[in-house]
């Protein structure tokens, strides 16, 4: 049998390729993968810091004697508790007793001299008045009173200081408080202004903690610290930070922290160790689950569902991570979707469908 060709061959072709294509157009798309996702929620992330330190007094004085000498009583010993005037230990007054009786001594010649001058210069200016002195010896006479008179001054201020020197021998206490430390004993000679009691003010009390400098960037003054006994949780009062030390401890590397107690509970004496516990709030996070991070990329990322319903990559910041959560400080906006499993699974533009949404 002859086969036929030209037109009729090739218009058969195109028929058979026009067919072809048609199927292809009309076979269905792929279907959108199932996916589980969540709904963006931003929350305040609440910084906690909690630490253990010990009840200070606020002041604290290192009183010492005004003048040398030996100490022959000490009047207080450590745990004392002492009222303002107080007397707290002697030196001997030997010395500035005789150093008073001179002065006294000066003084009284110094009047007598005054006394002896003051008549000779009112007969010299009578005299000098009716033309029977000269002035040269009106002067003369008048300089040797007012030289009198400025011994007599001397003579006082030179009284007056052996007499406080002599009141020096005795060390009072500046105020009411308790002895936390004596420096010197009776016998032995101490110096001006050696400390020889240390006295802290019972009456203001504070809290006083080493904090790490992780935890010490989010103390401000003023903030709000609950304190509380270790081991009595009952007894415990707010406070708020007083003063935040500018540098770190060189040694431990800390920071400390004072916190001022309003009417601190009698419990908490001086020395006591407390618990302190602070609140802050931080800055607004995202919570998701572990399983909503891509294991692949050169950061964090997530996939988020777009308008279009496609899953797009997403780079964040990561702050904490947990095998119960983790904690994304930036890159995703509240309202948005976040796939959470099967991750590992999707391709970028992938279409999906939401099995199901926690708010």
């Amino acid at each position: 049998m002859r086969l036929a060709s030209g037109p009729f061959v090739c218009a058969c072709i195109a028929c058979v390729v026009i067919a072809g294509c048609n199927e292809e157009k009309s076979s269905p798309p792929a279907a959108p993968r199932p996916a589980r996702i969540v709904e963006v929620t931003p929350h305040n992330l609440g910084l906690v810091a909690q630490g253990a330190g010990r009840i200070q007094p606020r002041y604290v004085s290192r009183v010492g004697f005004q003048v040398d000498g030996r100490l022959v009583s000490r009047d207080v010993d450590v745990g004392d508790l002492v009222k303002k005037g107080q007397k707290l230990a002697q030196i001997s007054a030997v010395d500035y007793q005789s150093k008073v009786a001179a002065a006294e001594a000066d003084l009284a010649a110094a009047r007598a001299a005054v006394d002896q001058a003051t008549p000779q210069e009112a007969r010299y200016r009578t005299l000098l008045a009716q033309g029977w002195a000269t002035r040269a010896a009106y002067e003369n006479t008048l300089k040797v009173l007012q030289s009198a008179q400025a011994q007599v001054q001397s003579a006082e201020a030179n009284l007056r200081i052996a007499q406080n020197q002599l009141g020096y021998t005795e060390l009072l206490a500046p105020d009411d408080g308790v002895v936390t430390a004596t420096y010197a004993d009776p016998g032995q000679v101490v110096s001006a202004g050696q400390t020889v009691v240390e006295i802290s003010t019972n009456a203001e009390r504070e809290a006083v903690f080493a904090v790490a400098g992780a935890d010490v960037a989010h103390a401000k003054p003023g903030m709000a610290v609950k304190v509380w006994l270790q081991g009595r949780p009952d007894i415990a009062v707010t406070g708020s930070i007083r003063e935040i030390s500018p540098e770190a401890d060189s040694s431990t590397g800390t920071y400390t922290v004072k916190v001022a107690l309003p009417s601190p509970p009698p419990e908490m004496r001086l020395g006591a160790v407390v618990v302190g516990r602070a609140e802050v709030e931080g800055q607004e996070v995202v919570s998701l689950p572990p399983s909503a991070l891509l294991q692949s990329g050169d950061g964090p990322q997530v996939w988020v569902v777009g308008q279009d319903g496609k899953v797009h990559r997403r780079a964040v910041g990561l702050l904490e991570f947990d095998a119960g959560a983790v904690v994304i400080g930036h890159g995703l906006s509240a309202g948005e979707k976040v796939v959470t499993a099967g991750v590992n699974a999707l391709a970028e533009g992938e279409p999906v469908k939401p099995e199901t949404e926690v708010e």
